[in-house]
């Protein structure tokens, strides 16, 4: 039977793989052997390259999958009981800095101020978040500014880094204070970075805010902020994302985006589309925690105002409290109704721009393999 390159790689998400000993010695390593650094719920796993075009974070597991990535004759290969799928495998190399621990002069671990991804290097500058989405374990750190100067430090070491040179670059968040000084902090490390490393591309991730920290900015005041990112920060790219459709859910699990209002929200990312242009600006929905028919009625809001939106299926954490993964069946139908919802609109679902940072979104993946029938049914077999 046939099986789709999208429902692989929603199982692989969901379900991980068992990495060999054999594959291990192949990969980058830690002094205690460690192969990945365990980073937020989405992204703590090893990314693969699957056929020289899909990327996929994928759990590294004891047991409980039918994945193994094995090494068979000098080649990696993705086996379910001992049957090599007929994929070709390639690992995105961990980067040096987050295996070994490396720190700064002032023995604050680099890996918690950025962190390669793929092809990407995410900019952490704040501790904690002043939001405090339910399913996000950002906001469990104290809330704490970390001085340019360190993040400056760190990002040279990400740079050089001899397993992974990024390509690009995402500063991320979590969300500053409401107070001058906290948006001041954050308008300087929007400016600081793209037009000292003028050689990259740069990303923010944000919620609607203005310039200045005022509770509900007006219009005018969201298109001074979105220009000063374009024309004085040389941002190239944003994503303001929504989360969650479903307005019971939004005030349920993530209550500080809830107050600022969905209605903002379009607001602003209609004006962010109008000024960076629509694939430069996406939104993320979390999928899994609101049913169907909200996460679509998302998309297509999104789709409508020319916003790339993306869809990430909700993984918790243990910190989060007892909330379990969507099945993949339910993953794979929200994915193929959304694409087509996107098409309408003659876009794709994201992220669009670099192909590796889909390796954590759910993705309309072009193709198939072809399998036993009962190498299929024993992947059915396993669930989460």
């Amino acid at each position: 039977m046939n099986m789709g390159y999208t429902e692989l790689k929603i199982r692989l998400m969901q379900l991980g793989a068992v990495f060999t000993s054999r594959a291990r010695s192949k990969m980058c390593q830690g002094s205690c052997g460690q192969i990945y650094f365990s980073d937020y719920p989405t992204t703590s796993g090893v990314v693969l390259k699957i056929d020289h075009k899909m990327y996929v974070n994928v759990p590294v597991k004891m047991e409980g999958t039918p994945f193994r990535i094995d090494d068979e004759e000098g080649r990696l290969v993705m086996k379910v009981r001992d049957i090599c799928l007929p994929l070709q495998i390639e690992i995105m190399k961990e980067p040096e800095y987050a295996l070994t621990g490396k720190r700064l002069d002032d023995k604050i671990p680099v890996r918690e101020l950025v962190m390669t991804h793929a092809d990407r290097l995410r900019i952490s500058p704040i501790f904690g978040c002043s939001h405090h989405c339910r399913f996000c374990t950002c906001c469990l750190a104290g809330y704490r500014e970390i001085p340019l100067h360190n993040l400056d430090r760190a990002v040279q070491i990400a740079l050089k880094d001899p397993n992974n040179t990024p390509r690009h670059v995402l500063i991320s968040g979590g969300t500053p204070r409401m107070g001058q000084s906290n948006y001041a902090y954050m308008n300087e490390v929007y400016r600081f970075f793209p037009n000292k490393y003028k050689e990259l591309k740069f990303d923010v991730m944000l919620s609607p805010r203005g310039k200045d920290a005022v509770m509900k900015p007006t219009e005018s005041e969201y298109e001074e902020f979105l220009l000063f990112l374009k024309e004085e920060c040389k941002v190239a790219t944003m994503s303001v994302n929504l989360e969650l459709y479903n307005e019971e859910k939004r005030k349920n699990y993530i209550y500080g985006k809830w107050k600022i209002g969905k209605d903002r929200y379009f607001k602003f990312i209609k004006k962010a589309v109008r000024i960076f242009g629509g694939k430069n600006i996406r939104s993320s929905l979390v999928v899994g925690l609101e049913s169907e028919k909200d996460t679509l009625e998302g998309v297509r809001a999104l789709a409508d105002c020319g916003c790339v939106p993306v869809l990430s299926a909700f993984v918790p954490a243990a910190e989060t409290g007892n909330m379990k993964k969507p099945e993949p069946k339910f993953l794979l139908d929200v994915v193929h109704k959304a694409s087509k919802i996107a098409e309408q609109k003659e876009m794709k679902l994201g992220p669009v721009l670099y192909r590796a940072c889909t390796h954590n979104s759910l993705t309309e993946e072009e193709g198939s393999i072809s399998i036993p029938d009962e190498i299929y049914r024993e992947i059915l077999r396993y669930k989460e």
